[in-house]
């Protein structure tokens, strides 16, 4: 289980406080609002403390970057957040959490593979089966039956997909 997870993009400054634009990876830019620091790298090394955030444009002002000239080092970096950070809600999981878990098909049990990757294409999430046969599944109600970590992921395959 990654303990660091991706949060967004930085973008261009916005105005001369130092403000930068965040594009935001998580369900909603609110999600982090409670969040005092965010990492330049996926190994939580390199901190950049939190100043102001604003969910609603959404933007971020980092300490020690409070001009627009220094902020602008930050344009186009990923950002990650720890997840000791942000308490989830009962039976709320990260979809990362569900690497590594073996998939099901969940009429037969049958072991389809393990789920390998999660990704967001177009503004959709697909998990990527690697076994036998190794594919991509949409992650919505019609193909997912269940899904958690430490217990897999239970899919209803459409007829013909293999």
């Amino acid at each position: 289980m990654k303990r660091y997870i991706e949060a967004g993009r930085l973008n261009s400054p916005h105005g001369i406080k130092g403000e930068v634009k965040f594009a935001c990876y998580c369900d909603s830019p609110e999600f982090l609002s409670g969040v005092k620091r965010l990492y330049l790298d996926e190994e939580g090394t390199k901190p950049l403390e939190i100043v102001m955030y604003r969910s609603s444009i959404p933007s971020i002002i980092f300490k020690g970057y409070e001009e627009r000239e220094l902020a602008s080092v930050l344009n186009g970096r990923t950002v990650w957040f720890d997840r000791e950070d942000v308490k989830l809600p009962e039976g709320v999981f990260y979809f990362d959490d569900l690497i590594g878990e073996t998939a099901y098909e969940a009429d037969t049990d049958k072991q389809l593979g393990t789920v390998a990757d999660v990704e967001e294409v177009a503004g959709n999430i697909y998990y990527i089966i690697q076994g036998e046969k190794s594919f991509r599944i949409p992650a919505i109600e019609q193909f997912v039956v269940k899904a958690y970590p430490g217990e897999g992921l239970y899919l209803r395959i459409p007829e013909g997909m293999f």
